[in-house]
């Protein structure tokens, strides 16, 4: 997309966000967040600056949609992989955990949203994001309902629990490799174990309770 011609119709529009948030999430597969900027996702995709800023103000508001859209892609394959539930509690547990390794990209935004949501962004779009988020929350929370023969509340609070587990426990057994060079200077015993039989523990004992 080096040759910029701006978009006239609402499908070409669609298009250059789609092109926008593709580069940016090259991007982020890259380098840290706070290393990008509109800049280096304009010269990412062979705009200009200005070209960029008619699609999208800021790199947060970029950033809040590919974290619906990688959103989004959890949930549908945690409805299709669930479908059969209520399941056994350690199948229902081990499914889960191993949709949610398929996302591992989506953890990874995810670890990052409360520092977008708090800065650089409108309350039109924060408002757009959250009713986005409420209308792909609901089959979920109805998923994990059925399964534990919850209300609507506390499968809510449940799916909460299960989110805010998740970035911090995948980061754990998925650490870079200077931290490893650390822990292993400081004397601290390796990581053991995998992502997906921790992760599937703990949500076995939050769906069991």
């Amino acid at each position: 997309m080096s040759d910029y011609i701006r978009a006239r119709s609402p499908e070409q529009k669609q298009e250059r966000m789609e092109a926008i948030m593709a580069a940016a999430d090259e991007l982020f597969q890259e380098r840290p967040y706070h290393q990008i900027t509109m800049g280096t996702i304009a010269e990412k995709l062979g705009w200009s600056r200005s070209s960029l800023y008619k699609y999208a103000a800021t790199q947060e508001e970029i950033f809040l949609a590919l974290h619906s859209a990688k959103n989004r892609a959890w949930f549908e394959d945690l409805e299709s992989a669930l479908a059969g539930a209520p399941l056994p509690a350690w199948d229902f547990a081990r499914i889960w955990a191993e949709t949610t390794e398929r996302h591992a990209g989506f953890l990874r935004y995810q670890e990052i949203i409360i520092s977008i949501i708090e800065s650089n962004v409108t309350l039109e779009r924060l408002t757009r994001f959250k009713r986005d988020f409420a209308d792909m929350l609901a089959p979920v929370t109805a998923l994990l309902a059925r399964q534990c023969g919850a209300d609507e509340k506390t499968a809510t609070d449940l799916y909460l629990t299960l989110l805010y587990q998740a970035p911090g426990l995948y980061n754990h057994f998925h650490c870079a490799d200077l931290t490893r060079e650390a822990m292993k200077a400081a004397g601290l015993p390796p990581v053991e174990g995998t992502f997906v039989d921790s992760y599937a523990r703990f949500v076995e004992m939050c769906i069991r309770q």
